[in-house]
């Protein structure tokens, strides 16, 4: 049973990872093509719309469907009540945006504010009539069909909005990528899932939902507000030009952080929740799969920050310069997030809900009165301000995940060192090989700057890491040796 389990999550975990790097690859790549084909501007607008889609379906979608994948067994009920939850919901929520959208237009003076907010307010509706059917999927592990969906869907998006860019249709282009992506990824889960919503509704799996997806909704409110309140403040401010520099500058941060942690929270929480009653195994997990997500991620969020201002002249151009700074500053966060998801399935898996709720209004209050205190004086001050908040208050999500799972600090803050000290080594090696490469073309001096980060990165990383990591990395490369000689044998 338990070789099952780890063989379902190993399985899981791979096609999480496929879907999460080719529909990222596909929207960076998109998006790299549309930023030098259309102004700052029109990304900004977008930016700032996404705000409302992304707070509704944190809060209506999200609380509903975590409810029903920490479930140890759902039942079919949980899913048909589940599911016309989420489109009662969304029907107002896009009622509303679509009908404030002047109203938003007029408070931050963004003209074409109002067309962009009325277009991407059916993202919710589309969302709300496909949640369900994907829990019904993760639930099952099947997370090759979610993959094949997503990347088509995105890849298709992505064609129509680059070509109606290349015509000249501007701000349309990038309205038609959204809906195009949103309503094929609908029908396309419709029709690639077996299960179809019934009448047969559940009172007590409702009250069920709704008291477990009360805590999560507040609390996706709040990480809603920390996520993306820095834009509403930088366009209510600066203005729609700054926010598509902006939010162009945490770009790939953001991107890469998608790729490597959100494919494994998907798989974590149903995997945390199953172990949710045996503690020993749990922690074990946890330590691990942060001590991983740790050596992964940090040599990739510090070469970014090193390499910024290469990367962006490289896919971006030089209209785009003014992102480098902001994209050296949030790097530094995208790698305390990699790792802090599992902090948030620990508590939900652990039946603690409140305990994240607190948390992310904490972080949502305090993000909130730093962006006010801060906005106002320019992009790389709401950067700094953003950067500083997490910083102080990671300690916080950390305690009560370990107060959770019975580990200790000292565990904890050992699993992470060699990823640290390895990438902290590489940066430097970095910066000084960097000084000697200014006079040779640019890709060509990427090339080398990202193959000397890696090899120095990989190189102490295995001198540092603990001798159990090291056995499994030597145990999996003969596994494959192995396996290989029995093919061609």
């Amino acid at each position: 049973m338990a070789e099952n389990s780890g063989k379902s999550f190993l399985k899981g975990t791979v096609w999480a990872i496929i879907d999460n790097f080719f529909r990222q690859a596909i929207t960076l790549s998109v998006f790299v093509v549309l930023a030098r084909l259309l102004e700052p501007e029109i990304f900004g607008l977008l930016s700032f719309s996404f705000v409302f889609v992304n707070i509704f379906v944190a809060v209506i979608n999200d609380g509903i469907v975590t409810a029903i994948v920490r479930k140890e067994n759902p039942v079919e009920a949980d899913y048909n009540t589940g599911f016309w939850l989420c489109v009662g919901c969304s029907i107002p929520a896009f009622l509303f945006l679509f009908f404030t959208a002047n109203f938003f237009e007029e408070l931050t003076s963004s003209k074409g504010l109002a067309t962009v907010m009325r277009a991407t307010s059916f993202i919710i509706l589309t969302t709300g009539l496909s949640s369900i059917h994907e829990v019904w999927l993760r639930r099952r592990m099947d997370f090759k069909t979610i993959a094949i969906r997503s990347i088509i869907s995105v890849g298709l998006g992505g064609l129509v909005g680059v070509y109606l860019a290349m015509k000249g249709y501007g701000v349309t282009s990038v309205l038609a990528q959204q809906l195009t992506t949103a309503l094929s990824q609908l029908l396309m889960l419709w029709f690639t899932t077996a299960w179809r919503p019934g009448l047969n509704v559940s009172k007590a799996s409702f009250r069920e939902i709704f008291h477990f997806s009360k805590y999560i909704a507040l609390t996706n409110l709040s990480n809603a507000a920390n996520q993306n309140s820095d834009v509403f403040f930088v366009t209510y401010y600066l203005g729609p030009v700054s926010t598509g520099i902006y939010t162009t500058g945490k770009r790939i941060s953001s991107t890469l952080n998608t790729v490597i942690s959100t494919a494994l929270l998907r798989v974590s929480l149903p995997a945390f929740s199953k172990l949710q009653n045996n503690d020993a195994e749990l922690s074990k997990i946890y330590l691990q799969s942060t001590t991983l997500t740790a050596m992964v991620t940090a040599p990739i969020f510090a070469g970014i920050a090193v390499l910024s201002k290469d990367i962006t002249l490289l896919i971006l151009g030089e209209k785009w310069l003014k992102s480098v700074p902001i994209m050296q500053v949030v790097t530094i966060i995208g790698f305390l997030t990699s790792i802090g998801y599992y902090n948030q399935s620990i508590m939900v898996a652990k039946n603690k809900p409140q305990w994240q709720t607190r948390l992310t209004l904490l972080y949502a209050i305090s993000n909130v009165t730093a962006f006010v205190l801060f906005t106002r004086f320019g992009l790389l001050a709401t950067a700094l301000a953003f950067a500083g908040r997490a910083l102080l208050l990671y300690p916080v999500s950390v305690w009560c995940a370990l107060k959770l799972t019975g580990l200790h600090w000292s565990q904890y803050v050992k699993s992470l060192l060699p990823a640290l000290l390895a990438a902290l080594l590489m940066v430097i090696a970095l910066v000084e090989a960097s000084g000697f490469l200014l006079q040779i073309p640019l890709v060509v001096r990427l090339v080398v700057l990202v193959l000397l980060g890696a090899c120095t990165y990989c190189s102490l990383l295995y001198v540092f890491m603990p001798g159990i990591y090291r056995r499994f990395m030597v145990d999996t490369v003969q596994d494959k040796v192995l396996k290989r000689k029995k093919v061609y044998n």
